[in-house]
């Protein structure tokens, strides 16, 4: 049978004739053993030359023919042995030294690649004969010679299968009950060779396949301690230093406590953490923190990265398991969200990362921005799933204050205001105080001083902007002082306002956030005529608040296709979370009406898209603002669930007044005795015609080269009136209809 000796620092007692006086040395490093294995290694090539019964035998190698002579003189050492010294005393004489130098180097506990190799994989005293005669060409090239002369022919490098069974084992029946060790399940070909080669060649007899180490390998057993040169493309190795004190937090506390029960406990299983949260939110530093603590390397792969790179998806797993196995270190997969859904081809993958994970990594991290938990019936796993939320405003604004002491900050600039405004985690913040440095640099400041203009800027490129695909960003240029509605509707746009403002003290400080599971972000209804000013409003909003306004084309929202338009609004609020927007719905009565009696499946498909949103406008804690012509059209759900309904009237004559005293910037030349009073009066209509007649006017009166009047606004009125449909009559807009009888 073959030996399964598993470790070749086993001795058996008494053994060897070293001087009891004398204290064995241990091994400096890897290569220092490997050096006396391969000592050992030619003088089994020797004993296997000289048992050889055929005579001059010689092969060619590079033009040059070697004899068996020449190849037993370059495996010779007349250095390590006398002369007199048969092999057989010289094997056994080397054995003793080695198994003494190894077993001295495990009591001062030195890492030696190799022997803790074999102990990891269950390797037999074999196949870690095998590995070292594979390592022989890649630390001496004349062993390239000696296996180019075994195989008599030169462009062979490696040693085969039929050379080691010849020359490690003894009889025929060991060597046929080795061939189930070259199997390509079996560790010593999965895990460590090169399979590339004719290894895996079905069409070659096992036994003429050759051995070559996979060039990973190869560098472990030298000491080297690098990742994969097919895994920086998708994964990190970092090596962390051990830490004899962790912080108390109490969440560096549970995790540690929870790793070590199931690592050190009577109930050993392998352990999944799974980290969810946006990004940003500490995941990572956690996960960084217990590895130091614990001493052990952090492989951080990415599964974006993992998904579209050219290695096919098992072979990547393969390599990392290998990696994490052999370095004894923890796994950590960021971006897991990529693969949380229902399609088959998702549950596939995570049921090959978890089989991974069985095999070769004893306590793993999973980082993701969605839930997701284990199926029940999975019992190989100690799992856990950790939350790790945005941040509150009140912890917001401990980190803005902690993490912008590394950066000069103007004066001016209230870190309050953001915290309250920007719902970021403290990675983002670091971001944006970063960026915001840049842009203060790029802007003339040398001293990199940050103005309140920089870090608004950076936070909203900090902000995600995926929304472009099914929104458009609106650039509000409007304030409070150009808005012109009754005062009661003006009375709600600022408390609009002031919720926004004092959100923290409401929620946090006086307690309420625990009394609301649902419902913590505004949900405003604007409800009135085409151009009566919802749109505006809108945009009074994002600027007096301090945020961007997207609005959404509700057109390429709701699909005909059944669960599209619930997955187009899924993508909205996750992009609007992400992005800290106010989402504004304009024109929203086709996906806001109400719900419908279910005739037919349509119907029934339509609720649930209905029933969706109202959960997604729950669960958002920013800005929602859904305009409509009709109020009446919007389902009595969507109504309890609003903070605000603001109904935009038809403006009377005295707020069309006000709306033409305000339509004109300052720089725009204006006739004094404009008759406001006239205008007001006589064009019945909303706020967005007239600003569309003034806009009209304005480019009359640059054509003319003269300041905008009655005349030119007389012009663009007969427009608008022809757009809409309307007669434009002098009985109705006399005296000043005379003015544009004859237009040129």
């Amino acid at each position: 049978m073959i030996s399964s000796e598993n470790n070749a620092t086993d001795i058996p007692e008494n053994q060897g004739n070293m001087d009891s006086n004398q204290k064995p040395i241990e091994y400096a490093s890897s290569r220092e053993y490997l050096l006396d294995e391969l000592s050992r290694l030619d003088l089994v090539l020797r004993r296997f030359i000289r048992d050889d019964k055929e005579e001059g035998c010689t092969t060619l190698y590079a033009g040059v023919v070697l004899s068996k002579e020449e190849i037993y003189d370059l495996l010779d050492d007349k250095n390590t042995f006398a002369q007199e010294t048969s092999i057989e005393e010289r094997l056994s004489e080397l054995d003793e030294q080695i198994a003494k130098r190894l077993e001295a180097s495990k009591a001062c506990r030195r890492h030696i690649s190799l022997p803790y190799l074999s102990r990891l994989l269950g390797l037999s005293l074999f196949e870690q004969r095998c590995l070292i005669a594979c390592m022989a060409p890649e630390i001496d090239p004349k062993y390239e010679k000696v296996y180019g002369y075994f195989e008599n022919d030169t462009s062979i490098k490696n040693p085969s299968i039929n050379l080691m069974m010849n020359i490690f084992l003894s009889t025929e029946d060991e060597r046929i009950e080795a061939r189930k060790l070259f199997s390509l399940q079996a560790p010593l070909v999965r895990l460590l060779l090169e399979s590339r080669n004719d290894l895996s060649d079905n069409c070659i007899p096992l036994i003429s396949r050759h051995l070559k180490l996979d060039d990973w390998v190869v560098n472990y057993l030298l000491d080297i301690n690098i990742l994969d040169s097919r895994l920086i493309h998708v994964a990190e190795m970092i090596q962390t230093g051990q830490r004899q004190n962790i912080s108390a937090n109490t969440e560096n506390v549970r995790i540690l406590r929870f790793i070590d029960y199931y690592r050190n406990g009577r109930t050993k299983r392998n352990q999944i953490l799974y980290f969810y949260g946006p990004e940003g939110a500490g995941k990572k530093e956690y996960v960084l923190s217990v590895c130091e603590y614990l001493g052990l390397p952090l492989i951080v792969t990415d599964l974006e990265k993992i998904l579209s790179n050219d290695l096919p998806f098992d072979e990547i797993l393969k390599l990392l398991g290998r990696q994490i196995k052999i370095s004894g270190g923890i796994l950590c997969l960021e971006n897991f969200q990529l693969l949380v859904s229902d399609e088959r081809s998702q549950q596939i993958r995570i049921n090959r990362i978890l089989q991974m994970l069985h095999e070769f990594s004893e306590t793993t991290f999973i980082l993701g921005r969605t839930q997701w938990h284990l199926t029940n019936t999975d019992s190989r796993f100690a799992f856990i799933a950790v939350e790790y939320p945005y941040p509150s405003a009140t912890e917001r604004r401990k980190h803005w204050q902690e993490l912008s002491k590394k950066y000069q900050l103007d004066e001016k600039l209230n870190l309050n205001n953001f915290s309250e405004v920007f719902r970021f985690t403290p990675g983002q913040i670091e971001n944006v105080l970063k960026l915001g440095e840049n842009y203060s640099v790029w802007n003339g400041y040398s001293d990199g001083r940050i103005e309140v203009n920089d870090l608004t800027n950076a936070c909203y490129t900090q902000s995600n902007k995926k929304l472009g695909e099914l929104a458009k960003r609106i650039e509000a240029l409007y304030t409070m002082e150009m808005l012109v509605l009754p005062e009661d509707q003006m009375l709600q746009m600022k408390e609009i306002c002031r919720q926004v403002k004092y959100r923290s003290i409401v929620y946090e400080k006086w307690g309420f956030e625990k009394r609301l599971a649902l419902g913590k972000g505004l949900n405003i209804l604007f409800s009135g005529p085409p151009g009566s000013g919802k749109t505006m409003a809108a945009e009074v909003i994002a600027n007096e608040i301090g945020l961007e306004i997207y609005k959404i084309d509700v057109s390429r929202v709701v699909s005909k296709y059944i669960g599209e338009t619930e997955k187009n609004l899924g993508e909205i609020f996750h992009e609007a979370e992400t992005s800290n927007v106010i989402l504004f719905f304009d024109e929203a009565d086709a996906l806001f009406g109400k719900r419908s009696e279910v005739k037919d499946s349509h119907d029934r498909y339509a609720n649930v898209e209905i029933g969706y949103l109202l959960q997604r406008m729950e669960e958002y804690k920013g800005i929602v603002i859904l305009a409509t012509n009709l109020n009446q059209n919007i389902d009595e759900a969507f109504l309890r669930r609003l903070h605000f309904n603001i109904a935009f009237p038809f403006p009377d004559k005295e707020q069309r007044k006000l709306i033409w005293l305000s339509i004109f910037p300052s720089g725009a030349p204006v006739e004094d005795n404009l008759d406001y009073d006239f205008l007001a009066e006589k064009f019945v209509m909303a706020g967005g015609n007239i600003k569309n007649i003034a806009l009209n006017a304005a480019f009359y009166a640059a054509h003319a080269g003269c300041p905008i009047g009655i005349k030119q606004i007389m012009q663009a009125a007969k427009r608008e009136y022809k757009k809409m449909g309307k007669t434009f009559l002098k009985s109705d807009f006399d005296p000043y209809y005379q003015l544009i009888e004859v237009v040129k």
